[in-house]
């Protein structure tokens, strides 16, 4: 709590932290999908990964993912080394192609999986579990934080005998939301979908608020 003088002109305030804490599903997910092969010289290697890039292409256009939701994320061609006691030697060149791919469907996450492991060979990293920005639950979590900061000034000006008057200051806090993050192996041994399920994660929203005192 800020005690001023109030001989000084300054009025007495307190300054709490309200948190806002509500537990959702998310709305979305992204996936890392990447395409890699090891060959002699980085020509075939890069070749190889651009025909299994453009078949993953199809597999996106074919399973809805529309072009606004998927993104190359990176491309690098390099030469791989082995090192021993006795030097290093090369085993070749080594391509790789990765995709971001923002999806909103479990059914469809585990379908893209199963698929781009079993047709493509891709490793896939996530699922990356979100909720959207525009999700009413941060909204809720926001009126959450406003109202426990509103208790919390209370609790305290009652504990000195004084009672809470007029908000004078708001200011949003940084705060993250928990995140869940899954690697995926490599291959599957079959085309089923693996199950994927979101589950519920923490949507948090923090401020600080300040209020005048009424010390009468």
């Amino acid at each position: 709590m800020d005690v001023a003088n109030p001989d000084n002109g300054v009025s007495t305030t307190v300054t709490v932290r309200g948190v806002g804490l509500i537990r959702a599903e998310p709305d979305e997910a992204v996936l890392w999908i990447t395409l890699s092969a090891l060959e002699d010289g980085p020509g075939a290697a890069l070749a190889d990964v651009s025909t299994r890039a453009s078949a993953l292409v199809a597999l996106l256009d074919e399973v809805g993912v529309t072009k606004a939701d998927r993104s190359t994320s990176g491309i690098t061609v390099a030469e791989e080394f082995d090192h021993t006691k006795e030097g290093r030697h090369s085993l070749g060149h080594r391509a790789s192609s990765g995709v971001s791919v923002r999806l909103t469907d479990p059914d469809l996450i585990g379908q893209l999986i199963s698929r781009a492991t079993e047709d493509l060979g891709a490793r896939i990293d996530g699922p990356r579990w979100l909720i959207s920005l525009d999700n009413r639950v941060r909204l809720e979590a926001a009126r959450e934080a406003a109202a426990d900061a509103r208790r919390k000034a209370e609790a305290y000006a009652k504990g000195v005998g004084a009672s809470v008057g007029q908000l004078i200051r708001l200011s949003e806090s940084g705060e993250q939301d928990a995140e869940r993050h899954i690697a995926m192996a490599t291959s599957l041994s079959s085309r089923q979908p693996i199950p994927v399920e979101p589950g519920e994660h923490d949507v948090t929203a923090s401020i600080w608020a300040t209020f005048t005192l009424d010390l009468g």
